[in-house]
C-alpha cells in the first residue's frame, strides 16, 4: 500500500527526516530511555543503510534542525549532524562495497551471513562514531570533562556502545518490517567503490587519525595541531560523501520466501523481547550503580551483552534452519538449474552423491530430495528415449523429403512445351496433404495424332500409398503405348495391381486418349469423380457417365470405354476428391456444387488462372487449415487443329 510512496526521493527524505525528529523528541527531550541513553543516534546507520545518501542527508538535516530548535549553538549542531551523516553513508557504503558475497541485494535477515554482515557493519560504524565523538571532546569540550579521569574516559566511550546497541535493535525492527511488507529500499544497480580514490587510502587515513588520538591523549597537542587535524578530517569526509553519491540507483523489491519469513518472525520476536526486558535491565543496572559503578555504562553494557546473547541464539536458530531447510532447498534449486543447462552430462549418481547427506534422513526435505533424484532418473530415461525417437524421426523426415522430391519430379510440368503446335492447352496441379501423397496425374504423347492424360487417387496415405501410386501410374503409361483400346489398358493394369496387393490398396483413375487433329476423345473411368466438361462455349457440367470399379479392388473386371467429339473451345476438368471433400469444421465439405460454380466463374480465363482460383477458393473455404487428403487437378482445352494450322 505504501510501496508507491517510497519510489519518490522526496517522500524518502521526509520519512527519514520525520523518524529522526520523532526519535529526538522521544529519547532526548522527553528522556523516555533515561537521561544517559541516546537511542536516536542509532537511526543514522539504519536509515543510511536503507535509503543511502538520501537517508544520510535527511538524518543530518533533522539532527541539525532539532539541535538548533532545542537550544544548541549552530556550530555544535552542525558537528552533531555531520557525525550522524558520516555514519549513515558509511553503513551504506560498507553494505554495498566491501561485504558483498554474490550479487548486490537490499538488507535482508534471511541468512547467517547477512545477519553477521549487519552486526559487523554496525560495530564498525560504532567505532568510527566513537572516534568522532572523542575528537569533538578533545578539541571543543575538554573543559566540560576531566580527560584524565577514568570516569569520563569510560563515559566518552559509552557513545560507541550506545550506537551499537540501539542500531541493532532499530535495524532489526525497521528492516524486518520493510521487508515483511515488501516496502522497497534504495539500492544501487551495481557494486560501487569509493570513487577515484582507492579505499586503502581512506583506511590509512583513519588509522593515522586513530594514532593521533592516542598520541594526543598522552602528549596533549596544541590547539593549532588539533585544528589542522579536524580541518583535514572535514575535507576527507566531504570527499567521501561526494564519492558516495551514486546516480545509478533503483528500487529493488523482492518477495520473502517461506523460510525467510520464518527467520524474520523469529528475529522480530527476539527484538521485541529486548523492549520488554529493557526496564528490568535498567532496574538491575540501577542497583549496580549504587555500588559505585557508572549507571550509564552499566546499562548500555548490559544491553550490549543481552543483544550479543540474543543474536547468538538467533544465529544458532538460523544455522539450524539453513542446515535442514535453506541449504537443501538451495542446493536442489542449483541442481535443477545445473540439470537444465547440462541435462546430457549429469547422471542419477551425480545427484545421489550431491544429496547423500540429506538422503539418509527420513524427514520432509529428505523425501523431497529423494523424489527429485527419482524424477531426474526418469527424466534421463525419457530424454534418452526422446533423443532416440528424435533421431529416428529426423531420419524419416529426410527420407520423406527425398521421396517427396522424387514424386514431384515424376509429375510432368512442361505444359507449354507439350502443347506447342498441337491445337490444345493443358495444365495440372498436385498438392499432397503430407510429405508424399497418393494422388497422381500424367500426360504423354502416344503417336503423331494422339495424346493420353490421366488422373488418379490411391486409397491410404504415406509411403504405401505413394508406392502403389507409382506402380499404377507407370502401368497405365506403359500399357497405353501398346493398346489402342483403353478398356484393355485398364483391364491389364487392374489384373497386375491385384497381384501381391497385401495392403489391399486400390486406386480411382480416369484415363483419356485425345486425338488433337480430329477432336475425338476416348476415356475410361475406374471409380473416379465425374469430370466437369464444357461444350459449345456453354457452362461446365458434370459428365453423366457411370464409372467402373476401382483399379486393384477385384480381379476379372471388364472396363468400358466411352467416346465423344470435342469442338474448338470445348474443355474438360479432372480433379480428385481432395477438392470436393475439403473440410471446414463449421461449413462441412467443399462439395461439387461449389466446385462447379467456381469453375464456371473463371471458365474464360487461362487454364493456370482457373486452377489457381479454385485452389485459393478451397483454402479460403477451409480457413487455410491443413487438409487430410491430397489435392490434384488437370484441365484441357481444345482449340482446334484447323485453328492451330
Amino acid at each position: 500500500m505504501f510501496n508507491k510512496y517510497f519510489e519518490d526521493k522526496k517522500f524518502i527524505f521526509l520519512f527519514a527526516f520525520a523518524m529522526e525528529i520523532i526519535a529526538y523528541v522521544l529519547f532526548i527531550v522527553l528522556e523516555i530511555s533515561g537521561k544517559f541513553n541516546i537511542p536516536d543516534f542509532a537511526l543514522a546507520p539504519v536509515l543510511g543503510l536503507m535509503f543511502g545518501p538520501i537517508g544520510a542527508l535527511a538524518q543530518f538535516s533533522a539532527t541539525f534542525v532539532a539541535d538548533v530548535y532545542f537550544g544548541h549553538d549552530i556550530f555544535t549542531s552542525f558537528l552533531d549532524g555531520l557525525g550522524l551523516f558520516f555514519i549513515s553513508v558509511l553503513s551504506y557504503k560498507l553494505w554495498y562495497s566491501f561485504f558483498t558475497k554474490k550479487k548486490l541485494g537490499a538488507p535482508r535477515f534471511n541468512s547467517c551471513y547477512n545477519i553477521l554482515k549487519f552486526v559487523v557493519i554496525m560495530a564498525i560504524v560504532s567505532i568510527f562514531f566513537e572516534i568522532w565523538i572523542n575528537i569533538l571532546f578533545k578539541l571543543f569540550y575538554s573543559s566540560m570533562v576531566d580527560l584524565y579521569s577514568p570516569y569520563d574516559f569510560i563515559n566518552r566511550f559509552i557513545y560507541g556502545f550506545n550506537l551499537f546497541d540501539y542500531s541493532i535493535i532499530f535495524g532489526v525492527i525497521f528492516i524486518s518490517v520493510f521487508n515483511f511488507f515488501k516496502i522497497p529500499f534504495y539500492v544501487p544497480f551495481k557494486k560501487h567503490v569509493l570513487g577515484e580514490i582507492s579505499s586503502k587510502y581512506y583506511i590509512i587515513f583513519f588509522a593515522l587519525l586513530l594514532i593521533y588520538i592516542v598520541m594526543d591523549y598522552f602528549l596533549n597537542f596544541s590547539n593549532f595541531i588539533r585544528g589542522v587535524v579536524i580541518s583535514a578530517s572535514m575535507i576527507v569526509l566531504i570527499i567521501y560523501f561526494i564519492n558516495s553519491i551514486d546516480v545509478d540507483l533503483d528500487f529493488v523489491l523482492k518477495d520473502y520466501s517461506i523460510i525467510e519469513k520464518l527467520i524474520l518472525i523469529f528475529i522480530f520476536i527476539v527484538s521485541l523481547s529486548m523492549f520488554f526486558l529493557y526496564n528490568d535491565i535498567l532496574s538491575l543496572t540501577g542497583v549496580i550503580s549504587f555500588l559505585g559503578f557508572n549507571f550509564r555504562a552499566i546499562s548500555l553494557i548490559s544491553i550490549f551483552v543481552a543483544i550479543i546473547i540474543l543474536l547468538f541464539l538467533t544465529l544458532i536458530h538460523i544455522h539450524y534452519v539453513e542446515k535442514v531447510l535453506t541449504n537443501p532447498i538451495n542446493e536442489l534449486s542449483d541442481a535443477i538449474n545445473e540439470y537444465v543447462s547440462n541435462k546430457k552430462k549429469i547422471s542419477q549418481t551425480h545427484f545421489s552423491l550431491k544429496f547423500n547427506d540429506y538422503l539418509k534422513e527420513e524427514d520432509d526435505i529428505s523425501r523431497l530430495l529423494k523424489s527429485f533424484v527419482s524424477l531426474s532418473s526418469n527424466i534421463k530415461k525419457n530424454l534418452d528415449t526422446i533423443t532416440t525417437e528424435t533421431i529416428e524421426k529426423e531420419r524419416f523426415e529426410t527420407e520423406f523429403n527425398v521421396a517427396s522430391n522424387i514424386q514431384t519430379n515424376m509429375l510432368p510440368t512442361n505444359f507449354e512445351e507439350f502443347c506447342d503446335g498441337k491445337g490444345f492447352d493443358i495444365y495440372a496441379y498436385m498438392s499432397p496433404a503430407r510429405e508424399v501423397g497418393g494422388d497422381f496425374y500424367d500426360f504423354f504423347q502416344i503417336d503423331e495424332d494422339n495424346i493420353s492424360f490421366v488422373i488418379g487417387d490411391v486409397s491410404g496415405k504415406g509411403i504405401p500409398a505413394t508406392l502403389f501410386m507409382v506402380k499404377t501410374m507407370h502401368l497405365i503409361k506403359n500399357h497405353s503405348y501398346f493398346d489402342n483400346d483403353l478398356s484393355k489398358v485398364f483391364n491389364d493394369v487392374n489384373e497386375l495391381s491385384c497381384q501381391r496387393n497385401d495392403g489391399e490398396l486400390f486406386a480411382t483413375s480416369w484415363l483419356g486418349k485425345f486425338n488433337f487433329k480430329s477432336g475425338e476423345l476416348s476415356f475410361v473411368n475406374a471409380g473416379h469423380n465425374p469430370p466437369l466438361i464444357r461444350r459449345n462455349h456453354g457452362d461446365f457440367e458434370y459428365m453423366d457417365v457411370r464409372p467402373n470399379l476401382v483399379i486393384g479392388g477385384m480381379e476379372g473386371i471388364n472396363y468400358k470405354e466411352h467416346n465423344l467429339n470435342f469442338n474448338p473451345g470445348d474443355m474438360i476438368f479432372l480433379y480428385t476428391d481432395g477438392i470436393t471433400e475439403a473440410n471446414n469444421d463449421y461449413n462441412g465439405f467443399y462439395g461439387e456444387d461449389r466446385l462447379k460454380e467456381i469453375v464456371n466463374k473463371y471458365k474464360d480465363e487461362d487454364l493456370s488462372k482457373i486452377i489457381t482460383e479454385i485452389k485459393d477458393d478451397v483454402d479460403s473455404f477451409c480457413d487455410n487449415q491443413n487438409q487430410f487428403d491430397d489435392v490434384t487437378m488437370l484441365i484441357l482445352k481444345y482449340k482446334g487443329w484447323e485453328n492451330n494450322e
